[in-house]
C-alpha cells in the first residue's frame, strides 16, 4: 500500500489531553448494551453503512468508543435529540484532545447530528465558531477516518477496501471543493488524498478516464499547496499509466515523461523510479527498432538500477520489470518492433491475471509467462513476506491455467509450490491467514486433487471449505465453492472419508449436515446456505443483469461466486405465479423435445425480506421475499440483436418466438375459457404512452381515448384469442454459450392480444431494420407454426396475426417515443418505425385491405402529433436536436421567460413563440419550431406550451400570475444551497427565502437538487423530511414551491446518505 503523507491536524491545535466529563455517583455510566441499543435506534443508516465498509459489530465499536471517551460522554453524543447543544460541547471536547484521531463511528455520528439538528445547534454556536466551518471540519474528520480505515483493510479485503475508499472520496471531494474553509497548511492533505484515491481504486477495479484526469489535476494542486513532490509525483505517474491502460493513448506516457523532467530536482525514491521504468518500457512497447526505441529501453534500465532493492509489493514489480526489460534487450534484431504487452498491467495485484495478456501480445511478450514464473520463483520462493507469497502463488496458479505446460507433472509441481507458499512450509513461517489466501489454498487443493485424481487432496480441500464456512459465518464463498465442486462430480466420499471428515471437523458447528450434503452430492444445499449469506456480505459486489426487474447476481474478488446465484426481489403472489408458470413451461419444453434449445432458470430457494439485513435499503418498496435461482451463464438477447446484423438477429428472434409460442401454449388453465380485462389492462399502459405524443391542450382532438378506441378496434376485429402475458422484451431472455434460449422472469400476470408480445420482442429493443418486413414475417411465421405444433391445433389465420402484429408495432413505437431511460437509439427507432407504418403494407401480389388503411391513418395522425410536439413541420423528417444546442436554447428560454426585462409578457407570463425567436436571435439563431421542441421535451418540466405561446411554469423574478395546485408532497423535499448561505439560513434563523424569485424552489428528486446546486460552487444539500404544516404548491414534475421554509423544518443531508454502497 502507499506511503502516507506526514500527519497534520486539519482542525484547531490541541489545547489539552481529552478528559471526558465525569458522571456523578447518582448517574452511573450506561452499560455498553444500552449505548449499542441507542446507536441502532437513532442512527440505523450509520450502522448499516459501517457493516458495508467492513467495520466491527456495533457492540465492539461502541465498546472501543466508550473506553476511549467515557460511556457517559458517548451517551450524551448519541442522545443529542434531548439537547442538541450537547453536540457542540462534545465537538469542542474532541478538538481540545491531544489525540486528534477519531473513529469512523464517532465521525459519522457527529456529522449526522450536525445535520439533523442544524437549526437548534447553530443558534447555540459558541463565540468564534460558525456552523458552516464546524460542519466542514467534521466532514474533514470523516474523510480522514474513512481513509485510515480503508488503508487498514488494504489488499486483504479488496471489495471492502474499494467501497471504503469510494466513500472517503465522497467526503474528500466536498472538502476540496470548499477549500476556503480549510486551513492553508492542511489543504494539500485533502487534495493529495483525493488524487490518490482514484489511483488506489484503479489497482482493484476499473476507474473511468474522467476520474483519473481529475486525479491528475488534484495531485498537481496538492503540490502547489505544499505536498512534497517526492510523495505526490509517484502517484501522478501511476495515474498516467492507468490513463494509458484505459485509452491506449501514448500521450499520457509523454505527460509522465514531462512530469519526470519537470520535477528533476525533487528527491526520488524507489517508487518513482519503478513508475518511470514502466513508462519507458511502455514507450518502447510497439515502437520501431530504431534509435528512439534504444533510448526508451536504456532509460528503463537506468531507472531500474536507480530503484535499488525495494521491498514489499515493489520488489515483485521490480523483478517483473527487470524480466520485461531483459526480454526486450534480447529480442531478435529481425523483429520490426518489440511487443511487451505491458498495457493494463496493474502492478502488483493483477500480475497473475496478466500472464494471459503476455501470452497473446506477440514477441517477445509471448515468452514472458514462463520467464516470469522462473524468475519470480528463483527470487521469492523462500520469502517470508506474506505479500510476496500471495503474489507468487497467484502467478503459479495462473500459469497452470494457461494450459501450455509440458505435462501433468509440471502442473502438479507448480500447484504443490503454490500450496507450500500459502502454508509457509518453504520459508518455515506461518500460513497466510487472510480470507483470500485461505480460499485460494482450498481451491488449489481441489485443483491438484482433480489433476492427480488424489482423494486425500480432495478431502483436505473439502475439509478446509467446510471449516471456513463454519468459522466465517458471513462469507458465502466457501459454500459456493463446495457447491461447484459437487456439480463437477468427482469421486464420491466413502464411509472412511466421511468418518475422517467428522473427526477433523468435530469442533465446527453444523458440520455433520454439511458432510452429509457432500456425501449425497447435493450442490443445491450449499447454494441455499450461501444465498442466505450473500445478500448481507460486505465482501461481495452486486451486478445488475439488465432488464426491468431488479435482477442481480453477486461476484467476489477472486471470482469463486461469479455467475452462480441470481437474486430477484418480489412478492409472494408474484413468486407463486412465477413458480407455477416455470413448471408449466418446463413441462411443455420437455414434451416438445426442446430441452436443449430452451430453458428456465432453476429455483434454489427463497429468502424472506424480513430475514435480510437492510432489505429496505437494498430492494424496492413492497418486497416480501427474494427468490434465489441458479445462474444461467449467457448474454441478454438485447445485447445479441441489432439492426446492423439483420440476418443474425432474425435467426435469434425466430428461435425466441418459438419459445414464446411454447410459453403461450403451456397455459392450460385459461385454454378455451373467456378471458376478461384485456382491453382494460392494455388501455392503461397505452394511454400513458399516447399522452406523451398527443397534444396536451384540453380542446385538442382526437384525444387519447379516441385514438385508443380506433387502435383497439383493429385488434378486436381480428378475432384472435388473447395470450398469457410473458413480458417478452429482449432483456427477459438469455442466450447461453451453447446457444440455448433461457427465459428470465415469468411472474407477469393477465393477458395480452395475440401479436402484442411479438411486437414487444422484435422492437422494444431495436433488433431489425424498420423496413425489413420480410424478416418480421419470418418471426411471426415461426411463432404461428410453433404455437400450432404445441397446441396440436390448426394454425391461426396468418393474415389476421400479421395485422395484429403490425397494429401492436404501432403502440410499441409510441412507447419508444415516450422512452425516458436515455437508452441510445430507442426514441430514434420509434420515430423510424412510426414513419414506416405511415405507408400501408402490401404483400407482393395482394391488395391492401381497409384495416391496413386504418392502421396507416392512425400512424399518420400520431406521427404528425409527435412532429408538432417536437416542433417539426408535418412534412419534414423527424429529427432530434443535439444535446448541446438543446441545452443552450433551454438556458436562454429560462432566462428570458423568467427574468429578462427586454421581452413583453402578459400577466400570466405567456410570450409568443415568434417573439421569443426574435429576442433570442442576437445570441443564438433559433427557429420557432426548435423553441417548441425544447419547451415540450418529455424531460423538460420548466416550460408550458399553449397554442403559439410559451411560458415558464415557475422561477420568475418578474411578476407572473401562475395558478398552482396546492397540496402536500408525499415524499421528502430537497434544496441545494451554497455553503456560504448556511449562516443566514440557520444561525440567523432566516430559513429558505425566495430572494429575487417569487417562490422557494424544492424538488423530490435529490439528484436534480444536487445538479442545480453544484452549478453555483460548493454546496450543501438540505432536506424537508416532513413537509406537513407548510403551504406547498406543485409546479409540475418533481418541482414544489413555498413562500418560505423555516430553519426548524430543514436538516442537512449527511454525505454518506448520497453514497450508493452497491453503485
Amino acid at each position: 500500500m502507499p506511503r502516507r503523507p506526514p500527519a497534520r491536524r486539519p482542525g484547531r491545535d490541541a489545547l489539552s489531553t481529552f478528559v471526558p466529563p465525569q458522571a456523578s455517583e447518582k448517574d452511573p455510566p450506561p452499560p455498553v448494551e444500552a449505548l449499542t441499543g441507542l446507536l441502532e435506534d437513532r442512527y440505523p443508516e450509520v450502522v448499516r453503512l459501517l457493516g458495508w465498509i467492513g467495520c466491527d459489530s456495533p457492540a465492539e465499536l461502541v465498546t472501543a468508543w466508550a473506553h476511549g471517551r467515557g460511556a457517559g460522554w458517548v451517551w450524551r453524543v448519541l442522545d443529542a435529540e434531548s439537547e442538541p447543544g450537547q453536540v457542540l460541547a462534545a465537538w469542542k471536547d474532541v478538538l481540545r484532545s491531544d489525540d486528534q484521531a477519531i473513529s469512523v463511528l464517532e465521525s459519522l455520528v457527529f456529522e449526522t447530528n450536525m445535520g439533523r439538528f442544524a437549526a437548534r445547534a447553530s443558534t447555540r454556536m459558541p463565540g468564534g465558531m460558525r456552523y458552516a466551518k464546524t460542519l466542514h471540519v467534521v466532514r474533514q474528520r470523516v474523510a480522514l477516518s474513512l481513509w485510515e480505515h480503508a488503508l487498514s483493510v488494504n489488499w486483504r479485503r479488496p471489495v471492502v477496501f474499494c467501497r471504503s475508499l469510494r466513500l472517503a472520496r465522497t467526503y474528500l471531494t466536498a472538502v476540496v471543493a470548499n477549500h476556503e474553509l480549510t486551513d492553508e497548511k492542511s489543504r494539500f492533505q485533502f487534495s493529495g488524498r483525493l488524487g490518490q484515491a482514484a489511483v488506489l481504486l484503479a489497482r482493484f477495479e476499473p476507474v473511468g478516464t474522467a476520474d483519473l484526469e481529475a486525479s491528475a489535476e488534484q495531485f498537481r494542486m496538492s503540490v502547489a499547496e505544499g505536498n512534497p513532490a517526492a510523495d505526490a509525483v509517484p502517484y501522478l505517474l501511476e495515474c498516467y499509466l492507468r490513463l494509458h491502460d484505459n485509452s491506449g493513448d501514448r500521450e499520457y506516457l509523454g505527460r509522465a515523461a514531462l512530469t519526470d523532467r519537470e520535477f528533476a530536482d525533487a528527491s526520488r525514491g524507489p517508487t518513482w523510479h519503478l513508475m518511470m521504468a514502466e513508462v519507458w518500457l511502455r514507450l518502447a512497447d510497439g515502437s520501431p527498432r530504431n534509435s528512439r526505441f534504444a533510448f526508451y529501453l536504456r532509460n528503463a534500465e537506468v531507472s531500474l538500477v536507480r530503484a535499488g532493492e525495494p521491498g514489499g509489493g515493489e520488489a515483485v514489480q521490480h523483478a517483473l520489470l527487470l524480466s520485461v526489460a531483459a526480454a526486450a534487450r534480447r529480442a531478435p534484431a529481425l523483429l520490426p518492433s518489440v511487443r511487451l504487452g505491458l498495457r493494463r498491467l496493474n502492478n502488483p495485484f493483477g500480475l497473475g491475471d496478466h500472464l494471459r495478456r503476455f501470452a497473446e501480445a506477440g514477441h517477445p511478450a509471448v515468452e514472458l509467462p514462463g520467464v516470469l514464473v522462473h524468475d519470480l520463483r528463483t527470487r521469492f520462493l523462500e520469502s517470508g513476506e506474506p505479500l510476496h507469497r500471495r503474489l507468487l502463488a497467484d502467478c503459479f496458479r495462473a500459469y497452470v491455467q494457461l494450459g501450455n505446460l509440458d505435462g501433468e507433472l509440471e502442473n502438479a509441481r507448480l500447484l504443490h509450490d503454490a500450496l507450500a507458499l500459502q502454508e509457509g512450509t518453504l520459508a518455515k513461517t506461518t500460513a497466510l491467514t487472510d480470507e483470500l489466501s485461505r480460499m485460494r489454498h482450498a481451491d488449489d487443493l481441489l485443483a491438484l486433487a482433480e489433476l492427480r485424481d488424489n482423494a486425500k487432496r480432495r478431502l483436505d480441500g473439502i475439509a478446509l471449505l467446510i471449516r471456513e464456512a463454519g468459522t466465517n459465518t458471513t462469507s458465502c464463498v466457501p459454500l459456493v465453492r463446495l457447491g461447484r465442486t459437487l456439480e463437477h462430480g468427482g469421486r464420491p466420499l466413502d464411509e472412511v472419508a466421511r468418518g475422517q471428515l467428522r473427526v477433523r471437523l468435530g469442533d465446527v458447528p453444523g458440520a455433520d449436515r454439511w458432510i452429509q450434503a457432500v456425501v449425497e452430492g447435493d450442490p443445491d444445499f450449499f447454494y441455499e446456505q450461501a444465498a442466505g449469506r450473500a445478500l448481507s456480505s460486505p465482501d461481495l459486489m452486486r451486478r445488475n443483469l439488465g432488464g426491468r426487474s431488479n435482477v442481480v447476481t453477486i461476484d467476489d474478488y477472486l471470482g469463486f461466486t461469479d455467475s452462480t446465484l441470481v437474486f430477484k426481489p418480489t412478492t409472494r403472489l408474484c413468486f407463486d405465479r412465477d413458480a407455477e408458470r416455470s413448471a408449466a413451461v418446463r413441462e411443455t419444453v420437455r414434451r416438445m423435445g426442446a430441452e436443449e434449445q430452451f430453458g428456465v432458470i432453476d429455483l434454489i430457494t427463497t429468502i424472506s425480506a424480513a430475514d435480510v439485513a437492510h432489505s429496505q435499503e437494498q430492494f424496492p418498496s413492497g418486497t416480501e421475499l427474494i427468490s434465489v435461482r441458479r445462474f444461467a451463464g449467457g448474454t441478454e438477447l438485447a445485447k445479441q440483436v441489432s439492426p446492423t446484423l439483420p440476418e443474425q438477429s432474425c435467426a435469434l428472434l425466430e428461435r425466441t418466438a418459438r419459445f414464446l409460442a411454447y410459453m403461450h401454449g403451456s397455459d392450460g388453465a385459461s385454454a378455451g375459457k373467456q378471458v376478461h380485462g384485456v382491453r382494460k389492462n392494455v388501455r392503461k399502459e397505452a394511454r400513458m404512452w399516447l399522452r406523451s405524443v398527443l397534444p396536451d391542450e384540453p380542446t385538442a382532438a382526437p384525444g387519447c381515448d379516441e385514438v385508443f378506441d380506433a387502435w383497439w378496434a383493429l385488434l378486436a376485429g381480428t378475432g384472435l384469442p388473447p395470450q398469457p402475458r410473458r413480458d417478452a422484451h429482449a432483456f427477459n431472455w438469455l442466450v447461453t454459450d451453447t446457444g440455448q434460449i433461457v427465459a428470465v422472469d415469468l411472474e407477469a400476470s393477465h393477458h395480452r392480444p395475440m401479436g402484442y408480445e411479438l411486437a414487444q420482442l422484435t422492437d422494444d429493443v431495436p433488433a431489425l431494420p424498420v423496413d425489413r418486413w420480410d424478416l418480421r414475417r419470418q418471426v411471426v411465421t415461426a411463432y404461428t407454426e410453433a404455437l400450432a405444433h404445441c397446441q396440436g391445433a390448426p394454425p391461426v389465420d396468418g393474415d389476421k396475426l400479421w395485422l395484429a402484429y403490425r397494429a401492436s408495432l404501432l403502440i410499441r413505437a409510441v412507447r419508444a417515443l415516450s422512452d425516458r431511460t436515455g437508452e441510445p437509439g430507442i426514441r430514434e427507432h420509434g420515430e423510424a418505425l412510426l414513419d414506416e407504418l405511415c405507408s400501408p403494407h402490401r404483400d407482393p401480389g395482394q391488395p391492401g385491405g381497409p384495416e391496413e388503411e386504418s392502421l396507416s391513418g392512425l400512424a399518420v395522425l400520431l406521427r404528425n402529433a409527435w412532429a408538432e410536439r417536437r416542433g417539426t413541420p408535418g412534412g419534414a423528417p423527424l429529427r432530434e436536436l443535439k444535446d448541446g444546442r438543446r441545452r443552450r436554447i433551454s438556458k436562454a428560454l429560462a432566462y428570458h421567460l423568467r427574468h429578462s426585462p427586454h421581452i413583453t409578457r402578459d400577466a400570466s407570463g405567456w410570450v409568443e413563440v415568434g417573439t421569443l425567436a426574435h429576442v433570442l436571435s442576437p445570441g443564438i439563431k433559433v427557429t420557432a419550431e426548435e423553441i417548441v421542441s425544447v419547451a415540450r421535451a418529455l424531460t423538460e418540466t420548466r416550460f408550458e406550451v399553449r397554442g403559439d405561446c410559451v411560458r415558464a411554469r415557475y422561477g420568475h423574478s418578474r411578476p407572473a400570475i401562475v395558478e398552482y395546485q396546492e397540496r402536500l408532497p408525499d415524499s421528502p423535499l430537497y434544496h441545494c444551497t451554497s455553503s456560504s448561505a448556511l449562516r443566514e439560513i440557520f444561525e440567523r434563523g432566516e430559513g429558505l427565502r425566495p430572494m429575487s424569485r417569487q417562490w422557494v424552489h424544492l424538488t423530490t428528486d435529490r439528484a436534480a437538487a444536487l445538479a442545480t446546486g453544484r452549478r453555483h460552487g460548493p454546496s450543501v444539500l438540505l432536506r424537508v423530511t416532513d413537509p406537513a404544516g407548510l403551504a406547498w404548491r406543485h409546479a409540475g414534475g418533481n418541482t414544489w414551491l413555498a413562500g418560505h421554509v423555516p430553519p426548524e423544518a430543514l436538516s442537512v443531508v449527511p454525505l454518506h446518505q448520497l453514497f450508493a454502497t452497491h453503485g
